[in-house]
């Protein structure tokens, strides 16, 4: 897991904080040479944050789901589709391993 705070002015430079770095990402099949976690912008960190709270029913304003606005609504449900279609990969990949070390024995 990346976080800026554990980064020195080295490992800045060296994974793209700032501007094109020397040690590549592979973010959807696809190579970057700039830090991951500068592709997204504060907003959406907020909001990703936010998710968690969102998950055990805790909304910012303390309101039920209806009187949130459509913005935060519509990025809670973004995120939790994109979670869940992760978390589906990770168990099919198990699955599919699982199935395939069967099949060797």
């Amino acid at each position: 897991m990346l976080d800026c705070r554990s980064c020195d002015d080295t490992l800045k430079k060296e994974r793209g904080h700032d501007e094109k770095g020397i040690i590549p990402f592979f973010i959807n099949g696809e190579i970057t040479y700039r830090c991951p976690l500068m592709t997204v912008t504060p907003l959406s960190w907020e909001y990703i944050k936010a998710f968690s709270f969102f998950e055990k029913g805790c909304f910012p304003n303390g309101l039920a789901w209806n009187k949130e606005s459509n913005k935060y609504l519509q990025a809670m449900i973004l995120l939790q589709n994109e979670f869940g279609r992760k978390e589906k990969e990770k168990i099919d990949a198990r699955h599919k391993t699982g199935r395939n070390l069967k099949a060797k024995r």
